[in-house]
């Protein structure tokens, strides 16, 4: 997918910041990560549900398809589309949160 957007905070504190961007007509998430831990996740599920509900439906797809990607995916409630072919080439997998 070709992009020239910017990505928008919508969800930011001292321990992770969420981004949307549109792609095509479509919003997709971004997420960067700087302390993780129990207490931490619990208030980020409660905040993602406040904030994606309104806001259907959210795509993501990760450059980095690892065990952390599948954690945040079951925890946020994305599910598998499709795997994409993108414009380098690579096929990556398309999430979607409905």
């Amino acid at each position: 997918m070709e992009t020239n957007c910017v990505k928008q905070p919508v969800i930011k504190n001292e321990n992770y910041i969420v981004y949307v961007e549109m792609v095509q007509g479509l919003t997709f998430i971004h997420m960067d990560v700087f302390k993780w831990n129990k207490s931490i996740k619990k208030e980020f599920v409660k905040t993602w549900k406040e904030w994606a509900g309104k806001h259907k439906p959210l795509y993501a797809m990760p450059f980095i398809d690892d065990e952390k990607m599948h954690k945040w995916s079951i925890i946020t409630g994305f599910e598998l589309l499709q795997y994409q072919k993108c414009l380098d080439g690579i096929t990556r997998k398309l999430y979607i949160w409905r």
